[in-house]
């Protein structure tokens, strides 16, 4: 990989932080820029290290790692965060999502599996960890009418084809492949859906269309 991926850990506990710096530093394809310990040294140093992925965990002194989040997104615009936490709740998955997180993992996940999330979430894609999909599904599943009535009749069918292949994870090459459309043409689609849904990312795109009852998972 010719440019490595910029990678900001951010937790407050000093023996995760060194954890996950040890597990990643050496990869070929990830470059671990800093290892901060709160909300605040992650916005300080956000500009000049200008990070491609960051790994954040959510409960942390001064600002939580969900308003961080939010503060990274409207600093960087496209910013990759991922949210490496011990809660499990659909409370704060769902918060972080809002927030602009692109990613949410439980912190007992496998090295290799943490890895392979990074590059998956710098490529663009979204990742929900299995462990707290359940109870997020169950709990955006539950349709809005009104609102459903007013934006499902907006997608068209080409825009739905795209959301269903944003839950499996797919790329905007991917989704290009599998439909015989152009990468741009896909990035024209997203454009659209975004608008249509009120959102500006992936993940939030998925839930909301769970949500509203556009589409269905499981």
């Amino acid at each position: 990989m010719e440019n490595k991926i910029r990678l900001m850990i951010v937790d407050d506990h000093e023996i995760v932080r060194d954890g996950l710096k040890k597990l990643i530093e050496g990869h070929p394809e990830i470059d671990v820029v800093a290892a901060v310990s709160n909300g605040k040294e992650c916005l300080d140093l956000l500009d000049r290290l200008t990070p491609d992925v960051i790994l954040m965990d959510i409960s942390m002194p001064g600002i939580s790692g969900i308003e961080t989040t939010r503060l990274c997104c409207e600093k960087i615009p496209g910013i990759k965060i991922i949210m490496l936490t011990i809660y499990d709740d659909d409370h704060h998955v769902l918060k972080a999502i809002e927030a602009g997180a692109s990613g949410y993992v439980i912190k007992n996940i496998r090295k290799e599996d943490l890895l392979r999330i990074i590059k998956k979430v710098f490529e663009g894609r979204s990742f929900l960890d299995p462990n707290v999909t359940g109870p997020v599904l169950e709990m955006i599943r539950r349709p809005k009418q009104q609102e459903k009535d007013s934006k499902a009749d907006l997608i068209s069918g080409r825009e739905l084809e795209i959301l269903l292949a944003l839950t499996k994870g797919s790329s905007n090459q991917e989704i290009a492949e599998k439909l015989f459309l152009s990468e741009n043409t896909v990035k024209s689609h997203l454009k659209n859906i975004f608008k249509k849904l009120s959102v500006s990312t992936r993940s939030e795109a998925i839930v909301k269309a769970v949500q509203i009852g556009i589409i269905r998972l499981g």
